[in-house]
Formats: C-alpha cells, sequence, structure tokens
C-alpha cells in the first residue's frame, strides 16, 4: 500500500455503532420534518417568501456537494496524487445528493415558483421573452441537472469498477487514462449546470440585471466551501473504516494550498463583480448590491466576507493549523457557513429589506432535516461500497511526489 510516510492508525469502529449513528440522524431528520407543518400553521408566513431559507440551504447543498467530483477532477489532470485518499467520498458525496436535487428543485418548481421566480407572472400587456416562461425555466435546469449528474455517474462508475472487480486484470495506467480525458466534460458539466442555477436563483431575481461575472463567482464560492468540506472525509473515514487511515499530514497540508488558492479566486470574482456594479452605477444594481453591504444585512455580509476571506487568509499562513486536522475542520466550518451567508444574501434581501432569521425557525430546522438526511445516505451508501480508490492509491507515485511525500512524515494532529 502506498502513502505509507502518511499513514496513521484510526480506532477500530464497530458496524452496529456506525448504523447506530446512522438511525439517530435519520431519526432526528424525520421528527424535524414532522413537527414542521405544525410549527408552519402557529406562524404568519404572509410577510416574507415561504420557505425562502430552505431554498438558500438546499442551493448551498447542492453546490458543496457538487464540488466533490470536481474536485477528483482538477486533481487528477493537475496530478495531485497526494488527493487520492479523498476520491471516493468525494465522488460518493456528489452522486449522494443526486435524488435530493432533483426531489428538491421539483418541488422549488411545483410549489415555490409563482414567489420566487415571480417574473413568470408579468402584468397585464407586458411581453416576456421564449426565456421567460415555465416550460423553458423547468426545462433548462432538468436538463442542466440532468447533464451533470449523468456525465458525473459515468465519471465515479469508471473510478469505482476496478475496486469492485477485485482482480489482477485490471489496467489501472488505462483506467486513470480514461478518467484523465473525461474529467474536462465534468468540469464543463458542472460550469454548464451552475450557470443556469446562478442565472435562475439570482440573477434573474433582480429585474434587468445582466452579468457575465456572477456565475463564475458563483461556481468558485461552491467549489471553495465544497473543497473545503473534504476535511471532514478522515473524520467521517475513522468512524466507518477498521484499515489503517490513508491520511496524514501531508495530505491536510496539501488540500490547505487547495483552500488557499480557491479562496484567492472567491475574493478575485467578487472584487470583480463589485467593482463593475460601483463603477458601472445603475440604481437597479448598486441599490441590491447596497442594501447587502449596510443597513440590516451589513453584518451578514461583512460577516461573510471575514469567515470566506480574512480568517482563512490570516489562519491558513501558520503551519501549526494547517497542519492540524482539527484547526482545520473548525476553518473548513467557518468557510462553509461563509458561503451559507453568501448565499442567503444572494436570495433573501431581494424580497425583504428587514428579515430576520429567527423568523425562518421552520426553514431552519428543514434544513438541518435535510443536511442530516444527506450525512445518513452518505453513510449508508458508503458502506457498500470500498472507501479509498485502491488501485488508484497503489499506482506508483512520480519520484519527485514521493520525496516531497518523504519530506513531510508525520500523523495528523487534531
Amino acid at each position: 500500500m502506498k502513502f505509507e510516510h502518511a499513514l496513521t492508525q484510526t480506532q477500530a469502529t464497530s458496524p452496529s455503532r456506525s448504523f447506530g449513528a446512522t438511525r439517530w440522524l435519520l431519526a432526528i431528520a424525520i421528527a424535524l420534518a414532522a413537527t414542521a407543518p405544525a410549527y408552519a400553521a402557529s406562524e404568519d408566513t404572509t410577510a416574507r417568501p415561504e420557505f425562502a431559507v430552505l431554498i438558500v440551504s438546499f442551493l448551498f447543498l447542492m453546490g458543496v456537494t457538487q464540488a466533490g467530483v470536481v474536485f477528483s477532477a482538477v486533481t487528477r489532470l493537475s496530478g495531485g496524487q497526494w488527493a487520492r485518499p479523498y476520491y471516493r467520498l468525494a465522488e460518493l458525496s456528489t452522486m449522494t445528493f443526486a435524488p435530493f436535487a432533483f426531489v428538491g428543485f421539483l418541488l422549488i418548481y411545483i410549489f415555490a415558483k409563482d414567489e420566487l421566480f415571480y417574473w413568470l407572472n408579468p402584468a397585464p400587456g407586458e411581453h416576456l421573452s421564449a426565456w421567460l416562461n415555465n416550460g423553458w425555466l423547468l426545462a433548462r435546469n432538468l436538463f442542466a441537472l440532468s447533464l451533470f449528474y449523468g456525465v458525473s455517474a459515468m465519471y465515479v462508475w469508471k473510478s469505482l469498477k476496478p475496486d469492485l472487480e477485485q482482480t489482477d486484470k485490471v489496467d489501472s495506467n488505462e483506467v486513470q487514462r480514461q478518467l484523465y480525458f473525461l474529467s474536462p466534460l465534468v468540469l464543463a458539466a458542472f460550469v454548464i449546470c451552475n450557470t443556469f442555477l446562478a442565472w435562475d436563483f439570482a440573477m434573474m431575481l433582480v429585474p434587468h440585471w445582466h452579468s457575465t461575472v456572477f456565475p463564475i463567482h458563483y461556481w468558485f464560492g461552491n467549489v471553495y466551501a465544497g473543497t473545503a468540506a473534504l476535511l471532514a472525509i478522515p473524520v467521517v473515514l475513522g468512524r466507518l473504516s477498521t484499515r489503517q487511515s490513508l491520511f496524514g499530514v501531508y495530505q491536510i497540508r496539501s488540500l490547505s494550498m487547495v483552500i488557499s488558492g480557491f479562496m484567492l479566486l472567491w475574493l478575485y470574482f467578487l472584487w470583480a463583480q463589485f467593482f463593475v456594479m460601483w463603477f458601472g452605477n445603475l440604481p437597479r444594481e448598486t441599490d441590491t448590491l447596497f442594501r447587502q453591504m449596510y443597513g440590516h444585512y451589513g453584518p451578514f455580509y461583512w460577516t461573510m466576507i471575514a469567515g470566506c476571506f480574512f480568517v482563512p487568509f490570516i489562519a491558513l499562513v501558520f503551519a501549526v493549523i494547517n497542519r492540524s486536522l482539527l484547526a482545520m475542520c473548525v476553518l473548513a466550518l467557518g468557510i462553509n457557513l461563509a458561503i451559507w451567508i453568501n448565499k442567503y444574501l444572494m436570495v433573501i434581501p431581494v424580497f425583504s429589506p428587514d428579515d430576520r432569521l429567527l423568523d425562518h425557525l421552520l426553514d431552519l430546522g428543514l434544513s438541518i432535516g435535510l443536511l442530516l438526511s444527506f450525512i445518513a445516505a452518505l453513510v449508508l451508501l458508503a458502506r457498500q461500497f470500498p472507501l479509498y480508490c485502491y488501485w488508484e492509491i497503489n499506482l506508483k507515485p512520480d519520484t519527485a511526489v514521493a520525496v516531497d511525500r518523504v519530506a513531510d512524515t508525520g500523523a495528523i494532529h487534531p
């Protein structure tokens, strides 16, 4: 087994304990869903969009989980051999959320389109383009989701198949070559899917807002949060696997450098979007931007900036942090919370000048239920397959990478 310098021994966990935790997650999710109607009946929701925060959480989780297979594609293209232990659960997380993505979008389309996609109901005599109609809204988003998850399913199956066959006849180098050439298709499908989502769930909420930068900022926000969320994989594997862990300081340090790169890209496109709107000084654009930055939503906006840039930028300078699994997990939690706030500011201020999160306890409860349901489904799916991409891990590493890894030995320091 390769990566011997990065191995750390994990505590064995019995399948019964792991399955018990999964049952608890499912029970909590079901309880939250069951109590939601009673709470909704007791609350007056006429002054705010119904289930808007739940929609925000749905967009956030879909973006974070889609980043799993994107991470695999990017690191395979760039030759990041250190990332191989992350591949399996990263890819499974994407496929686990696929049914949630389709069902969630259809529920939004059926029950919330009149409020969220208000432009579908124009004023009498107002003409809408062919892009702005019910059928095309449904068709383009279902096409985008089908394209991304279809390409991802083919990609994940090619990665999974050699470990399922458990035979020496598999040509690992050929499988690696096929995945290398499939990786650009995964990235292209991700870009297409998230461009449609950025248009329909954010840009089109602001009348006559046109931007070529915002969808790119939306992509990188999802990839940034999703890459940070991968830091939870060693923790999950420690609960599911009785074998040695393939995660060491080398893997954590390398992932922290990737997170640093996405952090700077996220900031760059945030600034590019801000500068264009500020310099253009069109009221229909700046009013929406300044509503986020100042006044009621100001604390949310600057918390987002701190969580996405200032705190990670300062923290990742210190080796004691970017080599510690515990410290990096805390940092990743902050990054994901900040990206959730980014999605919140993308949707909510359009509908309400003074929205309060405490007015959305129902949505927050259902959001927690959605998260727990996804985690439970991921755990159940992960128990059915090998937890590591063993055929790829066992490929002979490049000499330069091997030398670098020997120089960075040691166990993870939580």
